[in-house]
């Protein structure tokens, strides 16, 4: 394969601006239109729907060759790809928010038998200071993100993000080992908001891995060629490498709820084995636990640091400092909002619906833990049944996008409609003491209803690397993260504040939550995911012109060519 002859910035050609051989894409084959993942509707005077559909799919090869990189191509490997997928039970089953959390509750519960917690020169009911505690979780966790975030995308020392923060997990995981009295009650929501803030890192920039690993399957590698050599259409390289990106994460969810159902089929043994009938039997059992998840975390999650390679990110700008060019990039981002809208009309859409579920998940896990009376026998067995159904229902909508190849925003929608059902649920519980999260059965039926809410689970990953741009991914995944994380920000705060008016009737917050994730469904039906892609070229486009010389796009393009052809 040839050396890259140099290309502008602007090159109106989305392919030749990365092709090898430099043959404009009109005289290799003219590209097929296929229109089964565009939307409905016209395209507001900009062309039919079918070439919207071509220009998103030609816009999605053009931005992983725009910027230069440190490096060139790096094939995924077998083993990363597998030990990718097993890292994911640390996402879906550390118990810093299952185990660990119940335990800093039951301790702060034994602290206060009148559920009133002295903090902060404030007197709270307890549902509402550990609700605060949430809230300064994710606090934390914005600026962390925001901060790192927009560095990550340049050079190749990204990984060490992950294993930092992998590593604090460990260590506040096998600490609360040793959290076994009430005046410990602060020591524990310490290591749990420490603890949490960096599996939540360590998530982030998981799962802003995943599309760099798709694209340098050695299939989608042959793919793009194949479109280059002009025997396969950009729309069908586009549409292969968003559905094998939607496979490897559903493959991580899958693999992750997996593990966790066998690994707390064990852990409710162990629950039952030490009892938990008495105080300090309960305690006792949710140390044991932290230490046997914990150990299980280390197992799961080192292999894929040793086989992981460390690829190429950005280059800097000539003249441009490391510790500068964070505050560029996110300048970059700024002055680009008009033309990266629907990058943010899903960021609204993620918000309000990651805002609605994860604080769901707070308050019906501080309300299941008070009807169980904080059982880790009932605990363990109810996440088990929850990853059972979520897996079972993740391997479903995989079958189908296998058989009818829907789009991800299609999957996504429809799972974030079924995440609304909950929430309506635990609302109709103001209203009435028979129903609404009051009853054991209603939390078993709950984790059941993970199968439904799987393809939001599913999908909403896959859903930001469709509408970001690919080499900034860190940046956007780190941002999306912050206003979206599960069990959110804004969310538990005002949640807590409902309760606080609604003299403790912690259902009241229900109805708050319906209303943000109904909103957050409405914008999601609007956001157009081949426009975000021709956006986002045109954006890469801009900033290569604005901060990268010729000398340097044209050297990055030749070595990836070079690599390439190796790989």
């Amino acid at each position: 394969m040839a050396e890259s002859n140099s290309t502008s910035p602007g090159n109106p050609d989305p392919i030749a601006g990365s092709d090898p051989q430099h043959v404009p894409a009109e005289e290799k084959r003219p590209a097929e239109e296929h229109i089964e993942d565009a939307p409905g509707g016209s395209d507001n005077g900009n062309g039919s729907v079918p070439n919207l559909h071509k220009k998103g799919a030609l816009g999605f090869i053009q931005q992983q060759h725009t910027i230069p990189t440190t490096g060139g191509v790096m094939p995924t490997g077998k083993w990363e790809y597998i030990f990718f997928c097993i890292y994911y039970f640390s996402n879906n089953g550390a118990p810093i928010g299952g185990n660990g959390g119940a335990l800093r509750q039951a301790l702060t519960s034994q602290a206060f038998p009148d559920k009133i917690v002295h903090w902060g020169g404030q007197h709270l009911n307890l549902n509402s200071f550990l609700l605060d505690i949430t809230g300064i979780l994710f606090a934390a966790q914005l600026v962390t993100l925001l901060t790192v975030g927009p560095y990550a995308d340049y050079g190749n020392w990204r990984p060490w993000i992950m294993i930092i923060a992998q590593s604090i997990l460990y260590i506040c995981q096998f600490a609360m080992c040793g959290i076994n009295q009430p005046g410990q009650w602060q020591a524990a929501q310490a290591l749990y908001v420490i603890g949490s803030l960096a599996a939540n890192i360590a998530t982030a920039f998981y799962t802003a891995t995943f599309p760099s690993l798709v694209h340098n399957l050695p299939k989608v590698l042959k793919s793009e060629q194949d479109v280059r050599d002009g025997v396969k259409s950009p729309e069908e390289h586009a549409e292969l490498d968003s559905y094998e990106r939607s496979k490897l994460y559903n493959l991580c969810n899958i693999t992750g709820s997996a593990l966790v159902v066998v690994f707390y089929a064990i852990a409710v043994g162990i629950s039952a084995g030490i009892g938990f009938d008495t105080p300090v039997k309960l305690i006792r059992s949710y140390n044991v636990l932290m230490g046997y998840f914990g150990a299980l975390t280390v197992i799961c999650t080192v292999p894929f640091f040793l086989v992981q390679k460390h690829r190429p990110g950005q280059q800097l700008p000539e003249g441009t400092s490391f510790w500068s060019v964070g505050f560029k990039q996110i300048w970059s981002a700024m002055k680009s909002a008009k033309e990266l809208r629907q990058c943010l009309l899903y960021l609204l859409a993620f918000f309000m619906l990651q805002e609605t579920f994860g604080t769901y998940f707070n308050i019906t896990g501080i309300l299941q833990n008070e009807v169980i009376n904080y059982s880790p026998l009932k605990l363990n067995a109810m996440s088990l049944v929850a990853d059972l159904s979520g897996g079972s229902g993740t391997v479903f909508v995989l079958l189908l996008q296998k058989k009818f190849r829907f789009s991800v925003k299609a999957g996504v929608f429809y799972g974030a409609c079924m995440t609304l059902v909950p929430s309506l649920w635990g609302g109709i519980g103001l209203f009435t003491d028979k129903i609404g999260f009051k009853n054991v059965w209603e939390f078993w039926l709950a984790q059941a209803w993970n199968f439904q809410t799987a393809a939001w689970g599913s999908y909403q990953i896959t859903m930001i690397s469709e509408v970001v741009p690919a080499p900034k991914a860190f940046l956007f995944f780190a941002l999306f993260n912050c206003v979206g994380k599960t069990s959110g920000f804004i969310g538990p705060f005002i949640s807590s504040a409902i309760i606080e008016r609604a003299h403790g009737r912690t259902n009241a917050a229900y109805w708050f939550l319906f209303a943000m994730g109904s909103v957050g469904c409405f914008a999601l039906w609007f956001v157009d995911t081949d426009k975000a892609k021709r956006d986002n070229a045109r954006y890469l486009e801009r900033e290569a012109a604005e901060y990268y010389s010729t000398r340097q796009i044209q050297e990055s393009q030749n070595e990836k060519a070079e690599s390439t052809a190796t790989a």
